[in-house]
């Protein structure tokens, strides 16, 4: 007679923090050059992906996941994409095989849907713009970049100057 006990199962991932997450998709960007505008791009993906296929967000999976919707997003969005490869070379952590994997099950779980209308493009956009307005981002925002508000006023007024400049210029 075989006997069966329950037992809580501890997870050994923990929950990212903003800056942990901040991080890991800063660095891709830098390394891989990767346009402002993937980032709405792989929200749409990965929102089709979470959708359709059932996969959630977690703690053991949302790197991969952000990894492969965001060279999807540079493979349809950006003129000089991506390859498989250099995501590998940056995250080394992630194989070139496990890549290719990946981006596979992927593209098959949204069923190659890679298509995105303006229409929705900009109510992801309007909607993350959305997001500066709510209550406290600017000063999360700045200790997220950690930017100096003095140096960015003095920026600040510098480009409004700029913008008078060439306003006065043109006319």
């Amino acid at each position: 007679m075989t006997v069966y006990r329950m037992e809580k199962i501890t997870s050994k991932r923990h929950v990212p923090s903003v800056d942990e997450i901040f991080r890991f998709c800063k660095n891709l960007f830098n390394k891989a050059q990767l346009s402002a505008e993937c980032t709405i791009v792989c929200l749409i993906y990965i929102e089709r992906l979470m959708e359709q296929a059932n996969v959630p967000l977690l703690a053991a999976t949302w790197r991969p996941i952000v990894v492969c919707g965001l060279l999807l997003a540079s493979k349809v969005w950006q003129d000089l994409s991506s390859w498989n490869v250099e995501i590998s070379n940056i995250y080394p952590q992630f194989s070139l095989h496990s890549i290719n994997r990946l981006e596979r099950l992927f593209l098959h779980h949204i069923q190659w849907d890679l298509y995105i209308s303006a229409t929705v493009y900009a109510k992801y956009y309007f909607a993350l713009r959305s997001l500066t307005e709510k209550k406290d981002f600017r000063r999360r925002y700045n200790y997220t970049m950690r930017v100096d508000p003095p140096n960015s006023k003095r920026l600040e007024e510098r480009s409004a100057a700029v913008k008078n400049e060439l306003y006065s210029k043109s006319l």
